[in-house]
């Protein structure tokens, strides 16, 4: 059995709970305008620009995608996850969700402006080879926007926050041998920029959302995690 099996098992299992969650904060006053500017910023379209073919791997329940769909870019969301496909696909919105591994998106080489994920680079099983097929995808100075942080500083009790079966799920999927090897998992910046680096990428840039730690402050963050500052990592194709 892949690592992957029991991670995917989690998310599917526990989307109807995760996008509650998600959605509930997403709906907080002024989270739509923080997280809007997040992904604008990233993405640096010209205003009244071609929309972007955008590609959101692992787009669990699809608050990413949909807001980046509501900046006018052409977005398809994957996610190995049905029951995450199932939530993000009820919202009625313009994105394309479909199955997909983010690690191997099937997705014709070339054929993307933008790649973009949310919580998705800590839980990659193999972070070279999904950086690698993300630059493949993407056609010459197309870029790659990812929000993440070390949501598993050393010392942390995996699952911690959690309840009852839904943490017993995680611990299974990430605390019993996976987590060690996810070589993103540790969320170290210089760590991550180098991934990109490797992979091919230019322009490699990470930036603080102190916007974003003020919402999780504000609002709260979802079981088993706490407000600390998360990061958006830019790189481009050259």
């Amino acid at each position: 059995m892949s690592i992957q099996d029991p991670i995917t098992a989690y998310w599917s299992r526990w989307a109807g709970e995760y996008d509650a969650q998600q959605t509930a904060r997403a709906r907080a006053e002024g989270a739509e305008e923080v997280w809007r500017t997040v992904w604008a910023e990233g993405l640096r379209a010209e205003p009244g620009g071609a929309p972007l073919e955008v590609l959101d791997v692992g787009t669990g329940s699809g608050n990413a995608a949909i807001t980046i769909a509501g900046l006018g870019h052409r977005v398809i969301g994957i996610d190995l996850a049905p029951g995450m496909l199932e939530a993000a696909r009820a919202k009625g919105s313009p994105v394309r969700f479909l199955p997909g591994d983010a690690v191997d998106p099937p997705l014709p080489a070339g054929s993307l402006d933008a790649i973009v994920s949310r919580y998705v680079l800590w839980t990659l099983r193999d972070a070279p080879a999904a950086l690698a097929a993300w630059h493949r995808l993407l056609r010459p100075g197309g870029i790659v926007v990812a929000v993440d942080s070390a949501w598993f500083p050393d010392g942390a009790d995996v699952g911690d926050g959690l309840e009852g079966a839904r943490r017993e799920d995680f611990r299974s999927a990430y605390a019993g041998g996976a987590l060690p090897e996810l070589a993103l998992a540790p969320g170290d910046p210089e760590q991550v920029m180098a991934a990109f680096r490797a992979a091919g990428f230019t322009e490699v840039m990470a930036d603080p959302l102190p916007a974003v730690l003020e919402l999780d402050r504000r609002n709260g963050v979802s079981p088993g995690h706490r407000p600390q500052m998360q990061m958006r990592y830019r790189a481009v194709k050259g």
